[in-house]
């Protein structure tokens, strides 16, 4: 892996989600993945939906890990100078 340059920030798509699985009761499994993925498999090991963390649905199924869906944020731009107190 690369070193990051001193400064820089990871880009939103470089999260990664720990591996997780959820027991369904009509059997089978949810299934997030570590790019933030999930996917739905039947009982017999066949996968029936696959959902990305663009998805609309995919909040839907997020919530049962834990997760919530979030807009992306944008960095500031320009440094923030704050006004010169006044002496007193």
């Amino acid at each position: 892996m690369a070193p990051r340059e001193k400064g820089s920030r990871p880009t939103a798509s470089a999260r990664h989600f720990k591996h997780r699985e959820i027991e369904l009761a009509e059997g089978g499994k949810l299934l997030l993945n570590g790019d933030g993925s999930i996917s739905q498999v039947d009982a017999a090991g066949e996968t029936v939906g696959k959902w990305a963390t663009g998805d609309a649905e995919w909040s839907s199924h997020a919530i049962r890990f834990g997760l919530q869906a979030q807009a992306d944020t944008v960095a500031p731009h320009g440094r923030r100078v704050a006004e010169p107190r006044p002496r007193a």
